[in-house]
């Protein structure tokens, strides 16, 4: 399986040392250039991500930005695009208006809780509750309570304290 990442789905997975379920989980994983170049020149407080880190990440431009992406910032833009172009089964974004111009382009998405449910039900971690916890604290990644009690029902953690 073919899956395209955009920037805060590898960052929030690397603050919980979680990368590597990518790779478990899907055969190929390929970030567009601008997703790198965001990595390594993370916000203030964050430090820089290295793919070199991570073997199973493939950088790979995409050939043409698709016009209805336009308005997104460049790694959201170019891995929208070079999911269309590489015909990639889901995209893993987690910004709402990235979301939306992938779902109007045809474009399968999922989001980090998502793949989680996902690394969950093929036995890959034997729960999602403290990963979503770490994720609240140390990955700087907003979970409501609401969104948080859903994830652990779908994952038949539901008496799980959040």
């Amino acid at each position: 399986m073919l899956i395209v990442s955009d920037t805060s789905p590898i960052r929030a997975l690397h603050a919980v040392g979680c990368v590597s379920l990518l790779k478990s989980l899907y055969q190929s994983v390929y970030i567009p250039p601008a997703v790198e170049l965001e990595l390594a020149h993370s916000p203030a407080g964050l430090p820089p991500i290295l793919i070199a880190e991570y073997e199973f990440l493939q950088v790979r431009s995409a050939g043409q930005i698709v016009p209805e992406a336009s308005n997104l910032d460049p790694g959201e833009r170019e891995a929208i695009s070079l999911a269309r172009e590489l015909g990639a089964e889901w995209l893993l974004i987690d910004e709402r208006r990235g979301q939306r111009v992938a779902k109007f382009l045809g474009i399968q998405t999922v989001g980090i809780l998502g793949m989680l449910i996902a690394a969950k039900r093929e036995k890959l971690v034997p729960a999602v509750a403290p990963i979503l916890k770490e994720l609240r604290t140390c990955g700087r990644f907003f979970i409501s309570d609401e969104l948080m009690r859903e994830v652990l029902d779908v994952a038949g953690e539901r008496d799980v304290p959040s």
